[in-house]
């Protein structure tokens, strides 16, 4: 709750309501360890966004806002905020020249996001990550993949959950464990969205990992062709066919086969 606005004390009322209604509110104070100097404001504010309700007087007693219903007002009081956020700042926007390039600190951040990228994607989603990433990110890719974005994921690690719902034409594992390679390597995040932005870098769950979210052309072939690799070496190892993968990841790349056939004649 915290994180969604409240103060420590307003959580606590609210929670030891859930648990206890109706109540006055020197029994809410008493049991939620709020001081009872400030508890009727608690009270009020509560009361004023809808999270509880007041039954009666000398002395009030209060019912709290059932959770499904708290879910249903902040989802929708959220929503609308965003989308007004959204408005506004619109309008001090310049329009950007050239392509842009975004820093991202911290573990919590890089998921963030690579939800909002994966959630904006209208065409394609194909990342390399580990399984504690993909993971995290199962809920959103399966989500993009359900409304017709192609996903697909490569990993050295064992991404066997995600085959049950993304499928296993489009998860690519070399299945290998996770705290094993741990030893060696460090978790890494490569997310190209519609082959146009790129997420890019470190994936270590700490404060200060970085990584970078980018439109730049230059970045972005990079990527791809780092993953072609990885996904043409793994079609190799494991007699998988990958052309299909490879097609989609170098569609806009200059036709290099044909190219040599070109020579070659």
């Amino acid at each position: 709750m915290g994180e969604l606005g409240f103060t420590a004390s307003e959580a606590k009322v609210y929670a030891v309501l859930l648990k206890q209604h109706p109540a006055t509110g020197y029994e809410v104070a008493a049991r939620s360890g709020v001081p009872r100097s400030a508890i009727y404001n608690i009270l009020k504010k509560l009361e004023s966004v809808g999270l509880v309700n007041a039954a009666g007087d000398k002395p009030a007693r209060y019912v709290p806002l059932p959770p499904e219903r708290l879910y249903e007002l902040l989802g929708a009081r959220f929503s609308r905020s965003l989308e007004d956020l959204k408005t506004t700042l619109a309008g001090f926007v310049k329009a950007e020249e050239g392509s842009s390039l975004w820093q991202i600190r911290g573990w919590r951040s890089l998921i963030d996001n690579a939800t909002g990228l994966v959630g904006r994607a209208k065409k394609s989603i194909c990342a390399s990550l580990w399984r504690r990433e993909a993971m995290e990110l199962s809920a959103p890719l399966a989500k993009a993949r359900a409304s017709g974005v192609r996903v697909v994921l490569f990993s050295f690690t064992d991404l066997s959950p995600l085959d049950r719902t993304l499928g296993p034409s489009s998860v690519f594992s070399y299945g290998l464990d996770e705290a094993a390679l741990e030893k060696d390597w460090r978790h890494k995040l490569v997310l190209i969205a519609d082959g146009h932005t790129v997420l890019v870098g470190g994936a270590e769950a700490t404060d200060d990992s970085r990584a970078t979210v980018t439109d730049d052309s230059a970045i972005v072939e990079m990527a791809q062709s780092n993953l072609v690799l990885d996904l043409t070496l793994h079609g190799q190892r494991f007699g998988v066919d990958t052309t299909d993968v490879v097609k989609l990841l170098t569609n806009k790349m200059a036709p290099i086969d044909e190219l040599l056939e070109k020579k070659a004649r």
